[in-house]
């Protein structure tokens, strides 16, 4: 029987959620659930060979300023020691939003373990930088009087560490994963005595049911929760024909209904597109979204990897 309990579970609890959720200080992609690794340094190494991913994200199109998101992680493992073996990865993340922006780097190791059920469980961690920069030549100050606050008479760029840590339990038809980003936090006490880059929470699930002949149905949904802040939910219903091809629709919380299509190229290429049309009072001006991923890989598709298939990158 195919396990997709922990997509229904997660589901339910975001409907749950639903009507309090909006927006969150860190970036979200709706491209999240075939590039799950971004989110969680428990994934690193979990195909046998090396993967890239990188994207673009353009939000609230046709308004000036509007936030723009690009990001590159790659992966694989180091060593295999019986069935267990270790995990090693890199992600770059760059986020601009009018005169703010913020790059973040890091390093990322996890350990996958097999469980005797034949799931693996993985732990991992990352370890970087994250640097918030003000742009002032952006800023369209009302008052003469305004470029005397203490926001305009500090730096403008901010540097301090990062740490992810995360947990994931995958097989071949379902993947459920936990990831604390910037658990550290980090002061920008030079803009405000209580300016915080906040810790987040992301909760991840998605599942794989074999339907007729070489049709698969996908169910997906995230949970992002930030300390102090507002939180979204995605959920994600999904085809997609022998793997090789797939589209699905989606909703986000308060905000966006989604439509998702990702399509095979190649043995090793694989490019998905998600467009967000926004349901919130943005709607007034068409701000919908547009989001761009391409997935590069050594694993073909009879490679002796052991989730090769993986919900969590299929």
């Amino acid at each position: 029987m195919v396990k997709t309990w922990p997509v229904v579970v997660l589901a339910l609890c975001l409907l749950g959620l639903a009507g309090p959720l909006s927006a969150q200080q860190l970036p979200i992609r709706t491209t999240a659930m075939l590039n799950p690794f971004q989110d969680n340094p428990a994934l690193a190494g979990s195909r046998e060979c090396l993967d890239l991913h990188f994207g673009h994200r353009s939000q609230w199109s046709g308004f000036e300023g509007a936030p723009r998101t690009s990001f590159v992680n790659l992966h694989g493992q180091i060593a295999e020691q019986g069935p267990n073996f270790h995990g090693f990865g890199g992600r770059v993340e760059s986020d601009e939003a009018g005169p703010w922006g913020h790059l973040g780097v890091n390093l990322a190791y996890a350990y996958n373990l097999k469980l005797t059920s034949g799931a693996r469980l993985a732990a991992g961690l990352s370890a970087g930088l994250y640097q918030f920069r003000l742009n002032q030549a952006l800023l369209d100050l009302p008052e003469v009087e305004v470029a005397n606050d203490p926001a305009f008479l500090g730096e403008s760029a901010f540097v301090f560490p990062s740490l992810d840590i995360g947990l994931a339990i995958y097989d071949k038809e379902w993947f459920v994963g936990a990831s604390l980003i910037n658990a550290t936090g980090g002061s920008l006490a030079d803009i405000g005595a209580q300016s915080e880059f906040r810790t987040h929470f992301a909760l991840t699930a998605n599942g794989k049911v074999e339907l007729y002949r070489d049709w698969n149905f996908r169910p997906s949904a995230q949970l992002r929760i930030g300390a102090a802040v507002p939180a979204t939910a995605d959920l994600i219903l999904a085809l997609d024909y022998n793997d090789v091809a797939g589209f699905g629709l989606g909703y986000r919380t308060s905000s966006a209904l989604i439509a998702t299509a990702r399509v095979k190229v190649l043995e090793y290429l694989s490019i998905g597109y998600a467009y967000g049309f926004t349901t919130s009072v943005m709607r007034a001006a068409s701000a919908n979204s547009h989001e761009l991923v391409i997935g590069i890989n050594a694993c073909s598709g009879n490679a002796r990897g052991r989730y090769t298939s993986c919900p969590a990158y299929d």
